[in-house]
């Protein structure tokens, strides 16, 4: 608790930081780690998210923090953007997020301001050590930690903390304000976009792993609901893809049979032959429609290539050598690479937003 700030600026003249709590019906807890905060000389702004009359006296024990207020329940998404804009306009340079149910401490709220002020531009998360949480909490933790891993690329050891140090620079903050999502999944949502809302990277930074009745009790996570809206966040592309691959494999399909069967009469150069001519379908409907401008065909061609040399292994095998008929193995081969090509082409758009190692996620201890 040392290393005290005056109006969350460092004395040797460090980004202006503050602390950012969004609020729905919170316990009496909040008061205490608010007067900590304060103490430590960290602003404090808490948004309460349209919560009950019964809530009231704890925001009227807030003492120096300021109180924005949503007339009715808006979600923790809205809340943390409202909490941000005012905060910019504020001049802050960065937040701190914390979660109102007891699960952060003041101690480790400072040790991620503290990581935040050494390095104004990365995005840091406070850690927690997942073994230690309950069994629902660990098991949603451990699969999105997976799922993010497989689709962007990149290891996270808690993709669910809600301690983060945010930087508002100029090209965070309108990124920020229009990312998708009013509730938990917002904090995904920054995840998934952090390539490019935080060039400088991820920095990690271990933080207690605490849960406790009172914790139990305030927390407003929805497993079920809010769950598939995070899990919507992290499979968003899939959708447009899945009817991107349909076509491309329609055209594969009528391509292969019309060249297999009326022209060639072989089914290695019909198989390359009918994947140029749907993999140039394929690109161009991918680039315009599914991963956006960062997606290009030098990538495209890196996992394309060894597609195709799968899939003519495949059908060789299959068919030439064993007989079996083509337009029965064809689309069940294609199926089974169908995956493989999904994660690929994720992987490489997310990748061509970022320079190498900018999301280390590496552990640092404060």
């Amino acid at each position: 608790m040392e290393n005290r700030r005056e109006n969350g600026a460092g004395t040797d003249g460090s980004a202006r930081l503050g602390v950012l709590i969004p609020a729905y019906e919170p316990g009496r807890g909040l008061s205490g780690l608010v007067r900590r905060l304060s103490e430590a000389g960290l602003p404090v702004v808490v948004v309460n998210d349209g919560s009950s009359a019964a809530a009231e006296p704890v925001f009227q024990e807030l003492g120096a923090a300021v109180v924005l207020r949503h007339k009715k329940n808006r979600g923790k998404g809205r809340a943390l953007k409202t909490g941000i804009a005012y905060m910019a306009a504020q001049g802050f340079e960065g937040v701190v997020t914390a979660d109102a149910d007891g699960q952060h401490s003041p101690e480790d709220i400072l040790r991620v301001a503290e990581a935040l002020s050494a390095s104004a531009t990365q995005l840091v998360l406070g850690t927690r050590d997942v073994s230690r949480m309950p069994p629902r909490s660990k098991t949603g933790n451990g699969l999105t930690r997976v799922l993010f891993r497989l689709l962007y690329g990149v290891r996270l050891r808690d993709t669910q903390t809600g301690l983060r140090g945010i930087p508002l620079t100029e090209r965070s903050l309108p990124g920020l304000l229009e990312l998708p999502g009013e509730g938990y999944e917002y904090e995904m949502e920054m995840l998934a976009q952090s390539a490019a809302l935080f060039p400088a990277g991820v920095e990690a930074v271990e933080i207690q792993t605490i849960y406790s009745e009172d914790s139990d009790a305030v927390s407003h996570f929805r497993p079920f609901r809010d769950g598939m809206r995070i899990y919507a966040v992290l499979f968003r592309r899939f959708p447009r893809f899945l009817l991107s691959s349909l076509l491309a494999f329609l055209v594969d399909y009528l391509a292969f049979n019309l060249l297999y069967y009326l022209v060639l009469g072989r089914s290695v150069p019909a198989a390359v032959l009918a994947r140029v001519i749907s993999g140039t379908v394929n690109y161009n409907v991918n680039r315009h429609m599914v991963f956006g401008g960062a997606y290009h065909l030098g990538g495209y061609l890196k996992i394309l290539l060894p597609i195709l040399l799968a899939d003519c292994g495949l059908i060789y095998l299959l068919v030439d050598c064993l007989g079996l008929p083509a337009f029965l193995i064809k689309p069940l081969v294609d199926g089974g690479l169908y995956a493989v090509s999904f994660v690929s082409q994720n992987r490489m758009a997310q990748g061509e937003r970022r320079r190498p190692d900018v999301l280390s996620g590496r552990p640092r201890q404060c």
